[in-house]
């Protein structure tokens, strides 16, 4: 009996090994496992590309086309993307270097970037976003694809960042490479993404937010060690993932993304706070994490 369970059960997706993987539970019809030694969670079997594809519509982008409330997400995703460039001038030596953002969605934080000086390039998968990015920049910087479909140029970047994309990704692992392959020895690359560590995970446990059909992996900050470590790079750090939001904007996504308990509460709080303290940006740390790896100077192959 125990060898047919070990067959049955899915392979990590950072160590690739069966038998510290066990079931966790159930949500939205999403099987969960998790690595109790690399710590990671992620869903098996994972969702099919035509399942993906109806949640990755116009709307998931675009959101629900109040103009209104469009505007206060970019000027949230601008004031964001200004607290990340805080940390990656830092990081960085030169003049003009090289930024690629991987997932740039409408391009908000490469307008941002490019104020700073970088010169930037982004990949987006919708193509309706990837658009709309290089009417903001006004430039042909931005690509329509995946970092899988993509063909990156090697050893061609300073930084390379992706902001909640990696737990989107099929297979992170082999993304990882891809991206270090495109860096110069040396090269950084910053990625956000939820995190199993978060207070809001620890809270909610099962119930948290970021259990969602388009997420196929949860990180905790280990597995993403070791993701790295695996993937050709070193001097990985973590620091607190920031983000500018209003309480307009965390009331929207509870809506969208209903939690029990928190959702009903949130929804009572927004009815009773007017518009114009609803809308002030407050910088948070909700439930990701920033990890900040080098690129060993070997060069990787994807």
């Amino acid at each position: 009996m125990s060898h047919l369970i070990n067959v049955l059960l899915p392979h990590c997706p950072i160590c690739g090994r069966q038998d510290n993987v066990v079931f966790g539970f159930r949500k939205d019809n999403n099987d969960i496992y998790s690595c109790t030694e690399c710590r990671v969670e992620f869903l098996d079997p994972q969702p099919s590309d035509e399942t993906l594809a109806s949640i990755y519509n116009s709307g998931y982008f675009f959101g629900n086309g109040d103009a209104e409330a469009s505007q206060q997400v970019a000027l949230s995703k601008r004031a964001t993307a200004r607290l990340y460039l805080q940390i990656i001038a830092g990081l960085v030596k030169g003049t003009r270097p090289r930024l690629l953002e991987i997932g740039c969605g409408t391009g908000d934080f490469l307008v941002e970037a490019r104020s700073r000086g970088f010169e930037v390039a982004g990949i987006e998968y919708s193509r309706e976003a990837a658009e709309v990015a290089n009417a903001n920049l006004q430039a042909d910087a931005v690509r329509s694809g995946s970092i899988d479909s993509v063909k990156l140029s090697t050893n061609a970047y300073d930084v390379i960042a992706m902001f909640d994309v990696i737990e989107h990704l099929r297979n992170p692992a082999f993304s990882l490479k891809c991206l270090n392959a495109a860096l110069k020895p040396g090269g950084t690359a910053v990625v956000v993404t939820p995190c199993l560590d978060a207070w809001s995970r620890r809270l909610l446990g099962r119930f948290w937010m970021e259990y969602k059909t388009e997420h196929l992996t949860y990180f905790s900050r280990k597995s993403l060690a070791l993701l790295f470590e695996s993937s050709g790079f070193d001097m990985i750090r973590f620091v607190p993932n920031y983000k500018i939001l209003s309480l307009d904007y965390i009331a929207r996504h509870f809506e969208r993304f209903p939690v029990p308990f928190v959702s009903p509460l949130v929804r009572g709080i927004r009815t009773l706070v007017p518009s114009r303290l609803a809308h002030m940006k407050i910088k948070i740390v909700a439930s990701g994490t920033m990890a900040i790896a080098r690129k060993i100077s070997e060069a990787s192959t994807c």
